[in-house]
């Protein structure tokens, strides 16, 4: 949405515009940055969460009998799964802060889309070769390996 001042006219009907308004509500197309931001935020609220979740468990410190079954907890499959969410949200998060400091640092704005491609292409990387041991015990444990 143009802001229409003396310098700027208002954008022409003809060129097409970024919102389309749809009575009520607006819809965005989802661009590289915006897909960027969003995935950053999310994975920041998780991680978040995480790291809640994972303080609480270390009360049982304490108690070598209820860190002792927290720790059997662990090894059920759900946590396996958990876990490779984990790496896929601290990966992604770490690429694309490096991403946002490249950027603002660097003055790589042009070539925005494309340093959101390599790094995401460093992220898949990443998360195979350490999504490789929960993978692997997930697929081991349904016998399929």
């Amino acid at each position: 949405m143009a802001v229409e001042t003396a310098e700027r006219p208002a954008a022409q009907a003809t060129q097409p515009s970024v919102v389309e308004d749809s009575g009520r509500f607006q819809r965005y197309r989802i661009r590289t940055g915006m897909f960027a931001w969003m995935m950053h935020r999310l994975t920041g609220v998780g991680l978040v969460v995480y790291l809640i979740i994972h303080v609480w468990g270390l009360k049982s410190l304490t108690d070598p009998t209820a860190f002792n079954a927290l720790i059997a907890k662990y090894h059920a499959p759900i946590y396996k799964v958990g876990e490779f969410g984990l790496l896929v949200a601290v990966v992604y998060h770490a690429m694309n802060g490096l991403r946002i400091v490249l950027i603002d640092f660097l003055g790589w704005s042009p070539k925005q889309k494309k340093l959101f491609v390599v790094l995401g292409a460093v992220a898949l990387v990443l998360i195979a070769v350490g999504g490789y041991p929960s993978i692997y015990s997930l697929l081991a444990h349904y016998g399929v390996v």
